[in-house]
């Protein structure tokens, strides 16, 4: 599990990760809006904690630009904003929960363990593209309706693709998504999964390398 922390506060956000990391979560912080907009824009995440009172970029105006993007990463509103029309803008923006401060940081954690479980929970379902289907919790792809087994690795990537499908993926946004702690992944790994993917999906789907961008997937045209 990945989460990024947006607090201006260093020795606030340094807590809040060093808690999240004990709970099993790969924590990034960053400090302002502006590289945090930089951050969400090239590598994914499966939970944001975002403070409101951020320099550069505001938490709102942030949140709403994550949004308009159909970006559905969890948002967990972490603010001394604490009356409730403030509380009502923020969920109202697209957040998924809302913490005022101060706060304790058990509290923190729980709330960031259960949105990420909500979130998993929504996307049980299977994932479709042309003749190509996913189905949650199967290590097979279905191809035209025949199972077609796939790696761990091959099938991680298949599925953020059918995620960002119609989307320009880039290399380092599928390395991040498939590098954890000890299992560093490689850019030249990266290309060894597409090249198996693209001989084991045939012809129902067409994924498209944009030379210098990334990989682009999508129905095949006809």
């Amino acid at each position: 599990m990945k989460a990024l922390v947006i607090e201006d506060n260093p020795n606030l956000a340094t807590s809040i990760a060093t808690f999240l990391g004990e709970a099993g979560f790969q924590v990034e912080t960053c400090g302002d809006g502006r590289s945090a907009e930089h951050l969400l824009q090239t590598l994914s995440f499966d939970l944001i904690l975002l403070d409101l009172g951020l320099p550069e970029l505001d938490g709102i105006h942030l949140l709403r630009r994550l949004r308009s993007r159909h970006d559905k990463t969890p948002v967990l509103i972490i603010s001394a904003r604490d009356a409730l029309d403030q509380r009502v803008l923020g969920l109202e923006e697209g957040a998924d929960d809302y913490l005022a401060k101060p706060f304790s940081l058990v509290e923190v954690v729980a709330r960031a363990k259960a949105l990420v479980r909500r979130a998993k929970q929504f996307g049980e379902n299977s994932l479709q593209c042309g003749d190509i289907e996913l189905p949650s919790g199967s290590p097979a792809v279905l191809v035209a309706g025949q199972p077609v087994t796939l790696h761990r690795r091959e099938r991680e990537v298949l599925e953020y693709l059918l995620i960002n499908q119609g989307r320009l993926v880039s290399k380092a946004q599928l390395i991040d998504r498939l590098s954890d702690l000890d299992d560093a992944v490689s850019p030249s790994a990266i290309e060894t999964y597409i090249s198996r993917l693209r001989k084991k999906l045939g012809d129902g789907i067409q994924l498209r390398t944009v030379r210098g961008l990334g990989y682009l997937l999508d129905t095949k045209s006809n």
